[in-house]
């Protein structure tokens, strides 16, 4: 750290348990800064799609606010440990590549994994390609994220050093509430890269299998069936209950037509979305051993 100026707090400032207390000050505000960043890019998601009777809603989650607090403590603690400005910039970009890595990873390569090892049935059905397209939203989410982090990390220590003397309770958060609005609003913006496609298609599906579900026997408006696509589920009227979950099983490399599985009781359905509109479903075949 930084040599301290002869000053009337500089002996305070050498004492052992005020740097200690500094650097779990900058740990701290790293994990916050790792978690709010989870919860914006994985866990609104994730409570979006538990909404919509999706199966394995927190799966990306999870995982992803363990890295991300995880790394976000390491960057925490090297900026307070090293304390220089030009230091601070460059382990936040390294928390930038970190998180812009899992972005790309977390819903198109993990979760199936994921999902394969706590559900193997399930897992076999689900088809997901990893385009080399993909390194493209890669550098998109890299450079979003480490404008903010950038600022998240420039500001670390000119908002953990008071906080680590402050006497009042809102003065020792303040570092904490800065750091976590500004990655909070990074994630958000990242997660129209992935997440929302794969999670919108999915919530759209289930949308128009909870309105032929509510007007089951009725007569409906065409124009109204029309605009919720109640049509892309004539092949499959059959199966159609209340009690369902919805994944998604495959894409093409522009996020724009998906698959969304859908199981109902023992049977398998798949359902094409174009740009998040449902157009057809039908029955899978699932072959037993």
């Amino acid at each position: 750290m930084k040599p301290i100026k002869n000053t009337p707090f500089g002996n305070t400032r050498q004492r052992f348990d005020v740097l200690r207390r500094k650097i779990r000050f900058g740990t701290v505000y790293g994990i916050i800064a790792g978690l709010a960043f989870a919860i914006s890019a994985w866990g609104v998601d994730g409570f979006l799609l538990s909404r919509a009777h999706a199966m394995y809603p927190w799966l990306k989650f999870i995982p992803g606010a363990v890295i991300c607090a995880a790394a976000g403590a390491l960057a925490g603690w090297l900026t307070t440990r090293f304390d220089k400005g030009i230091l601070a910039v460059i382990f936040y970009l390294g928390l930038s590549f970190v998180f812009s890595r899992l972005i790309v990873a977390l819903p198109l390569e993990i979760f199936p994994k994921l999902v394969a090892r706590f559900d193997p049935e399930l897992g076999s059905l689900l088809n997901y390609t990893f385009y080399d397209t993909f390194s493209t939203r890669f550098v998109v989410a890299f450079v979003w994220i480490a404008i903010f982090a950038i600022i998240t990390g420039i500001l670390q220590s000119p908002l953990v050093e008071p906080a680590t003397f402050s006497t009042s309770l809102f003065g020792r958060i303040v570092p904490f509430l800065v750091c976590a609005v500004i990655m909070f609003i990074s994630g958000i913006i990242v997660d129209s890269l992935n997440n929302e496609p794969l999670r919108t298609a999915v919530v759209e599906m289930n949308s128009t299998i909870q309105f032929s579900l509510d007007h089951r026997g009725e007569e409906v408006d065409k124009a109204l069936a029309r605009s919720m696509h109640v049509s892309s589920l004539r092949g499959v009227q059959d199966a159609i209950d209340p009690q369902r979950g919805l994944i998604v099983r495959s894409y093409d490399q522009s996020l724009g037509q998906i698959v969304v599985l859908v199981r109902f009781g023992d049977s398998w359905v798949d359902c094409q979305t174009v740009y998040n509109q449902p157009s057809y479903c039908k029955f899978v075949t699932i072959n037993s051993p």
